[in-house]
């Protein structure tokens, strides 16, 4: 009986650890080189929108996401759905949903003044976050991914 739990228990072990692998596009070595050929450098006029639970900007038939936005509404007073900002970045298409993008935000001009936020997202120029997400020069936002914990 002993025999047939831990033969059972490795089973589960083993297939476990097979299905927490990340395989496919997006990782491994070189994921990193072939994302960055996609970025686009856009800038984006619109008006801050909430769109699928998200903050977004819906511009020239597209929507771009805009990350680390969140972080900035309630310290930048009047920054809320419905403001009208001018945008820079990186836009990363979004497989699958070609009407969407996600931008990776280095410069936002809102009310006449610029703010600089191409070092907020971690380390250098990096992204961080699901999906792959990488930065112009291929990191991933250094170690730790938010400024480093390690």
């Amino acid at each position: 009986m002993k025999r047939i739990l831990i033969i059972v228990a490795a089973g589960l072990i083993a297939a476990g650890s097979l299905a927490a692998q990340a395989v496919g596009p997006g990782f491994g070595p070189g994921a990193a080189a072939v994302q960055t050929q996609n970025l686009q450098t856009v800038k984006v006029d619109g008006k801050l929108a909430l769109v699928n639970g998200m903050i977004a900007v819906q511009s020239g038939g597209k929507t771009y996401y805009v990350g680390g936005l969140n972080r900035l509404i309630g310290f930048i007073d009047g920054l809320k759905e419905g403001a009208s900002v001018k945008l820079e970045g990186y836009a990363i298409a979004l497989p699958g949903a070609p009407e969407y993008q996600h931008l990776r935000v280095t410069k936002l001009t809102f009310n006449g003044k610029d703010y600089d936020l191409s070092n907020s997202f971690g380390r250098g120029m990096g992204m961080m976050g699901p999906a792959g997400n990488v930065g112009p020069n291929g990191n991933f936002g250094g170690r730790g991914g938010r400024g480093g914990r390690w």
